[in-house]
């Protein structure tokens, strides 16, 4: 594979003015991920004291796969004090959209670059999603078919959503086959393709829930990294976590005024919220088999979907001895991350490192250090036909990153057309619309034939148009072969409008260039950096 790093010209400007240390941005975070002082002070800050039994809740949780001697070194680094670099993501369907593995392979490359340069071992630590009950965000994915150059959406088809965590959510297992064959339809058969066909249906029959069966794909992947995962709804690790809760719900008047000081305060500095909350408790329960939120009434602590009333000491009881029914929502979930683990760095995507820009206060509310927050590495994958292709039409690939392909190919079509011809349709417009002012001149006096004038006007002119559209609309049927070529040049860097990392699933470029595509052996060094990085496989 060849790797090269380049500039775009980004329409959201935050990550740039992040990495330019604007003071309008930097100082809604505890730390500048520019500066190496910053990173000093958390490779040599005090630990928390949870290492060991973090350590061995992760090495029980991780008990189910064949953990490698990579990640049993890292789980004994852990348990001896490392800090660690760590950032999450919801478990998606097959692997979810790239960008996952961008994130981790972020996780990874920053946690190297730590260790290689402080001489001290800093441990890549995968946070799943498991709490998160939005169903319909992790229930599809997309797969890109090369014979009609098209996205196809994947999706596992359920009656009703759940309202559990995915942790706690067991999938029909028929069901979830039947979108892996569907996948597998769309794509190009290979010679990889039997054996990660057989790969998923593994992991599909030895695994029992959603989230164990991301966690199954995620490890085979990225175990020769020694990454290590934990699943925030994981049991055990929600038994440590019963002390947070209890200070949550004890200061959650507090926590909620100083997270929504902060909202106004980002507001009023003329930038957008991320954070769009209308609790005031920061907390979910999971009862009656559903994950419902706390919200606080009148003194009384009501859940948002069965109404069941709670008071104070209630909830104060359950985070003492059931704090497995509790989890965070999404102002409490990084506070709760980084009370566990003693982090140098998250990281994050350009929404969530946006989202953390609005809790600044809430951790020192807490007394817990936020973290350098760093956004994940961003790449595409430029495949040999795309760039043949990008080659032969004259495109930038940067513009088509940005901007999509839409100019190049209107531009191409109005080449192939006569330009003479177009010319004169303009010159017949101009004259019509001439006439059009000459005449109303004549009847200005006269609403009727005022209104006749224009109606007949606006006939001619659309006439006009209509025409162009279908001179250029035959254009294109006459070169069928070219618009097939602009929509793959589309569909592979630019598809849905956005990038490729957020709608491509990994599974695409593991049919096409091997299960181990992603490997140490085979998967080029990475450099952090907050430019986009070009990946030729």
């Amino acid at each position: 594979m060849d790797c090269k790093v380049i500039n775009l010209n980004e329409k959201d400007q935050f990550i740039p003015k992040l990495e330019a240390n604007d003071p309008l941005i930097s100082q809604l975070y505890k730390y500048d991920m520019n500066d190496e002082q910053s990173f000093k002070q958390r490779m040599n800050a005090t630990n928390n004291g949870r290492e060991q039994e973090l350590a061995n809740i992760i090495h029980s949780y991780m008990s189910d796969l064949s953990i490698t001697t990579q990640q049993q070194q890292n789980i004994k680094n852990l348990a001896s004090g490392s800090k660690v670099v760590i950032g999450g993501q919801q478990a998606g369907l097959f692997g979810g959209p790239l960008y996952t593995f961008h994130k981790i392979f972020s996780i990874i490359t920053l946690a190297n670059e730590l260790t290689e340069k402080y001489h001290q071992q800093v441990v890549p630590v995968f946070w799943i999603a498991g709490e998160d009950h939005d169903f319909d965000e992790v229930n599809h994915t997309f797969v890109y078919n090369e014979q009609d150059a098209s996205l196809h959406k994947v999706k596992y088809h359920t009656m009703e959503a759940p309202e559990t965590t995915v942790s706690r959510f067991v999938p029909d297992k028929d069901e979830l086959k039947r979108a892996l064959v569907d996948m597998f339809k769309q794509f190009k058969e290979t010679e990889h393709s039997k054996s990660l066909y057989e790969l998923c249906l593994s992991i599909i029959d030895s695994y029992h829930s959603w989230s164990d069966m991301f966690k199954a794909l995620l490890h085979e992947v990225f175990k020769g990294y020694g990454l290590l995962l934990i699943d925030a709804q994981y049991e055990q690790l929600r038994q440590i976590e019963g002390p947070m809760f209890e200070q949550i719900i004890q200061q959650h008047d507090q926590l909620d005024e100083t997270f929504r000081t902060t909202q106004q305060y980002i507001e009023n500095k003329g930038l957008d919220l991320m954070i769009q909350t209308d609790t005031n408790v920061h907390l979910f329960i999971h009862d009656d088999g559903m994950r419902q939120l706390l919200n606080k009434e009148n003194a009384k602590y009501i859940l948002t979907k069965s109404g069941k009333i709670f008071d104070k000491e209630d909830l104060l009881n359950i985070a003492r001895t059931s704090p497995h029914l509790l989890s965070n929502n999404v102002v409490t979930r990084p506070l709760m991350e980084e009370w566990l683990f003693n982090t140098v760095a998250f990281v994050g995507g350009p929404s969530e490192i946006k989202y953390w820009a609005e809790l600044k206060e809430v951790f020192e509310l807490f007394n817990v250090d936020m973290p350098i927050v760093m956004p994940r590495l961003r790449m595409s994958y430029l495949m040999k036909r795309t760039e043949k292709l990008l080659t032969q039409y004259d495109v930038s690939i940067e513009d088509v990153l940005v901007n999509g392909i839409e100019d190049d190919r209107n531009k191409f079509i109005r080449e192939q057309a006569s330009e003479t011809f177009l010319q004169q349709i303009e010159s017949l417009k101009q004259q019509q619309q001439q006439l059009y002012k000459d005449l109303f001149d004549k009847v200005s006096n006269n609403q009727q034939n005022i209104n006749l004038l224009n109606k007949n006007n606006d006939i001619h002119q659309y006439q006009f148009d209509y025409l162009i559209k279908r001179y250029l609309l035959n254009i294109e049927r006459e070169n069928d072969i070219s618009m097939k070529h602009f929509r793959e040049i589309q569909e592979t860097l630019h598809p849905m409008g956005g990038l490729q990392e957020r709608v491509w699933n990994p599974l695409q470029l593991m049919n096409n260039f091997g299960i181990d595509v992603f490997s140490p052996s085979t998967y080029p060094p990475l450099s952090y950096t907050l430019k986009h990085i070009i990946i030729k496989p």
